[in-house]
């Protein structure tokens, strides 16, 4: 502390018990998005010291925005999930404070939000959130009698997945525009443009994240496009009363945002941060050439990912751990560094530069290349115990969780130490595998649901005829980790058997 008492001058973090890490897994949020620019920064910093109207402030930056992108009109938003709410509740209702009003009872009006097949995604929830309908479709022809139904608000492409699809955007845009249906594409992920391809490929609104690339404010989105279009999802968010009141940008991020637009677009220097990145890749992989087990290569960027990666590979027969093992031994070091849990592979795991700060590259290489080294003097796994449980039959579950029971129903099937069966929840029904040690039992059930997929791990002990132990809730979409799938936390469970 200072002579006044103050404790400024520490780490905020450690102050807090928590420990930072070097980031290796680019800009995913659970982890802070990126951190903003020593611009952004001192922009907000001002923008704090005096009071404006939000409304006359989001119409200048919207303007601003549109200056600078090339866009009809550009509107700050709490994050892209945000954006993405907010572009369907004013394709729905409009500026029609009637209709605003009576989200997310969405009777009488248009209510259907079409998404190409293939293209849902785990945050479709903030397009069901408004009352709206997500209607799946996979042909120009099932596009058309969708449209045909009267009852098309918008159409969401999901900016990642969309050269993968069968029913491209310039199709989409050739039956959607004569009937003055909205196409909005999420591209949260990706680097902005000017001119941006997918208005200009026949998109009326795109999103961007604010705190990933752009290193502005993490909790800020851009949503760019057709001047009406956006402007009546601005119509439906905060301050205005309405769905989107709880979605509140404050004047520091609005500031803050627009200047990271500013530099991305000016002074900010591409081509060097490219060579950083390759730079820092090339670091790292020198730390592991002495390791003969190990092996590096270079994913370059490819479609719209605009940063390299480093696939750090392995012989399991020399070094007996699996990528997610490694991730662990990262996260719990020190320095703590943080790898993508979601790319880790049996035998493999992948370096995102993008996060990476001046210095630090050696120290990850330093770091990868000590556990590897500590593995392959490793003994090799336990292997588990032979059981003489019998758990094959139907058990009743209850699951006791932070406001209220659930009771569920687990039917197995046994051989050996491998279990397999059904888990039965209390509006789904699907495949549950796992195996048994000694007394120990672990089981694993995933649940698609929308864009998403629910993932319950049971992990417990048999004694006296029942079942017991902890359950790791979590969802997931396409790609499966351990920290998604552990996001909704625990619950104690426990079984008798029904049969």
């Amino acid at each position: 502390m200072d002579a006044n008492g103050s404790r400024r001058n520490e780490d905020p973090y450690l102050r807090l018990g928590v420990r930072p890490f070097i980031n290796c897994c680019s800009v995913r949020t659970i982890h802070g998005g990126s951190l903003m620019l020593p611009e952004v920064k001192a922009a907000m910093a001002e923008a704090s010291k005096r009071y404006v109207n939000v409304y006359e402030l989001m119409e200048q930056a919207g303007d601003r925005l549109a200056e600078l992108t090339g866009a009809g009109w550009g509107f700050v938003t709490c994050g892209s999930a945000a954006a993405v709410c907010l572009a369907a509740a004013g394709s729905v209702a409009g500026n029609d404070p009637e209709k605003i009003l009576r989200l997310p009872n969405t009777e009488g009006m248009k209510n259907r939000v079409i998404i190409p097949k293939g293209q849902r995604f785990a945050y479709d929830h903030a397009i069901r959130m408004t009352g709206a309908r997500i209607i799946e479709v996979e042909s120009r022809a099932e596009l058309v009698r969708e449209f045909d139904s009267g009852l098309v608000a918008m159409v969401c492409v999901l900016g990642t997945n969309e050269h993968k699809g069968k029913l491209r955007l310039e199709e989409i845009a050739a039956e959607a525009r004569p009937r003055r249906i909205p196409i909005l594409v999420d591209a949260a992920s990706e680097h902005i443009s000017r001119p941006d391809p997918w208005l200009g490929r026949g998109a009326n609104m795109v999103i961007y994240s604010g705190g990933k690339f752009l290193r502005g404010p993490q909790t800020t989105g851009l949503l760019l496009g057709d001047r009406d279009c956006v402007r009546a999802a601005w119509a439906n968010a905060s301050p205005h009363q309405g769905l989107g009141r709880p979605m509140k940008v404050s004047k520091e991020d609005i500031v803050g945002i627009v200047t990271a637009v500013e530099y991305w677009f000016g002074e900010r220097d591409h081509k060097a941060e490219e060579k950083k990145w390759q730079d820092d890749l090339a670091t790292i992989a020198a730390a592991l050439k002495s390791n003969p087990a190990v092996t590096t290569k270079i994913l370059e960027p490819h479609d719209v990912v605009r940063v390299p990666r480093l696939v750090i590979g392995w012989d399991q027969a020399k070094l007996p751990l699996t990528g997610v093992d490694l991730w662990r031994a990262l996260l719990d070091g020190e320095p703590r560094v943080m790898v993508d849990d979601m790319d880790a592979s049996e035998a493999s795991i992948q370096i995102d530069p993008f996060g990476i700060q001046p210095g630090e590259a050696k120290a990850v290489g330093a770091r990868v290349a000590e556990v590897l080294a500590q593995k392959a003097k490793a003994t090799p796994a336990v292997q588990p115990s032979p059981s003489q449980l019998k758990l094959a039959g139907t058990w009743s579950v209850k699951i006791a969780f932070l406001n209220g029971e659930a009771a569920h129903v687990l039917t197995l099937k046994q051989d050996g130490q491998s279990l397999s069966g059904t888990h039965k929840t209390q509006f789904a029904e699907n495949a549950v595998e796992g195996e048994v040690s000694g007394n120990r039992i672990r089981l694993h059930s995933r649940h698609p649901y929308e864009g998403t997929r629910l993932s319950y791990r049971f992990e417990g002990e048999a004694k006296e005829g029942a079942l017991a132990g902890t359950l790791t809730l979590g969802t997931s979409g396409v790609h499966a980790g351990p920290i998604n799938e552990s996001q909704h936390g625990s619950a104690p469970w426990s079984a008798t058997r029904a049969g």
